[in-house]
């Protein structure tokens, strides 16, 4: 034979094969794709609330927020209504155990020291708040 002969037979048998083997590997990565994505396409948006656990038996929990409020004079309102200093931890445990969003918010005068804000804040997290929001309000 000659030499461009064997040469050219090499080339169409070069051409005439394709690769298998990668095909097969995207085609198994295509199928692990689809088969680890399929639950989250079936997953429905309805969410089910469990019963509170921390409520006390014979208190209704409810959508009850906590709105605390510090005045210029540095009174404390809870829920509209003036508290002493002292009670307060207790008050909004109370109410927090009540609540199933335990959601509070805090506002304060305009010219509060910071530090009261932040020890409401710290007091309402440690007896449960799960949400802490800031309000600022009009004068």
């Amino acid at each position: 034979m000659n030499r461009n002969a064997i040469f050219e037979s090499e080339i169409e048998n070069a051409v005439g094969r394709i690769p298998i083997t990668p095909m097969i590997n995207v085609a198994l990565l295509l199928v692990l794709f689809f088969m680890m994505s399929a639950p989250a396409i079936f997953m429905s948006g309805i969410k089910v609330k469990s019963p509170s656990l921390t409520t006390e038996p014979g208190t209704e929990a409810t959508e009850l927020k906590v709105n605390i409020y510090i005045d210029a004079e540095g009174d404390l309102y809870l829920n509209e209504e003036l508290i002493q200093w002292d009670e307060f931890s207790q008050r909004v445990a109370e109410l927090l155990a009540r609540s199933t969003t335990r959601i509070v918010v805090v506002s304060a005068a305009p010219h509060i020291p910071i530090q009261k804000v932040v020890t409401v804040l710290d007091i309402a997290r440690q007896k449960g708040a799960l949400k802490l929001a800031l309000l600022r309000r009009k004068e």
